[in-house]
């Protein structure tokens, strides 16, 4: 059985950063590092970082951006209003994912492609699915909900199309981006079986190997540019070994005095993929 990834992150992630234009870049970094490892979902979760001052607006920046970049490039204008926010998402390098096709990709009856209903019918909808006809479903949507559709076949003016649960791809589809109001509640709303704190104190990740290698969902928490997982339990009122099953150092005898969150990701991630994820 595949295992399922979660990935959890602080509000404060690009707090430390001084403009938009480097905030942004910083994030594209990390979303380019969940879609790489074939992360299935993103927590965004409040540190109570006393350095920041304005917790909303970076909770929007990090969620909107990495929201933006996990949606196909057709679908992004259907679903994303002019926001400053994303004024400087054309740096973002692209995902390239299986659900990022380009123009002439997955065309063809039984291809499978993300769409967003655009108009409703008596016995169905219209859904962008960004070609040149758009695909009728069989099915009762909501006018501007996302969807994943499979094309059946083409007919004069539609694609004719059903929905597919993005699971039964057999591929990887993409990133999920959730909220939470804390450290501690977004381990709880991962559900995962295994639960798994970076952290400079920890210890090595090979005494955990076997039974991160059994867990059918795995969560693993990062802290940000100013606290640790450590400090930020404290602040919360708990301990890390109270909410997760073990504390990892993944990069031990670091040369660096900081090793950033962006960094941290990457290598903590690569580690688990050796592992042999299917």
């Amino acid at each position: 059985m595949k295992m399922k990834l979660s990935v959890l992150l602080p509000v404060s992630l690009a707090a430390d950063l001084p403009d938009m234009m480097q905030k942004t870049l910083k994030i594209g970094q990390v979303g380019r590092a969940l879609a790489i490892f074939r992360v299935d979902e993103v927590w965004i979760y409040d540190d109570n970082e006393p350095k920041v001052k304005h917790k909303s607006k970076e909770r929007e920046l990090v969620t909107t951006i990495l929201r933006y970049m996990e949606t196909p490039q057709y679908l992004r204008k259907l679903l994303f209003p002019k926001n400053p926010v994303l004024k400087y998402a054309g740096m973002l390098l692209p995902l390239r994912t299986p659900h990022h096709p380009l123009i002439h990709e997955r065309t063809t009856p039984g291809s499978i492609r993300e769409g967003v209903v655009i108009g409703m019918r008596e016995n169905g909808c219209v859904v962008e699915i960004g070609l040149k006809k758009k695909a009728f479903v069989n099915a009762k949507l909501e006018e501007g909900q996302r969807c994943t559709v499979q094309i059946v076949r083409s007919d004069r003016n539609f694609y004719l199309a059903k929905l597919v649960d993005p699971e039964s791809t057999g591929e990887y589809w993409g990133f999920r981006v959730h909220t939470a109001n804390s450290l501690l509640a977004a381990v709880r709303e991962s559900r995962a079986d295994f639960k798994l704190a970076t952290s400079r104190v920890g210890s090595p990740l090979y005494g955990v190997i076997e039974k991160i290698k059994n867990s059918s969902k795995l969560a693993v928490a990062f802290g940000g540019p100013y606290a640790g997982i450590p400090e930020i339990c404290k602040r919360q009122g708990c301990t890390a070994s109270e909410i997760f099953d073990a504390a990892v150092n993944t990069i031990p005898n670091q040369g660096v005095a900081t090793v950033r969150t962006e960094e941290a990701l990457i290598a903590t991630l690569a580690l688990i993929n050796i592992m042999g994820r299917e």
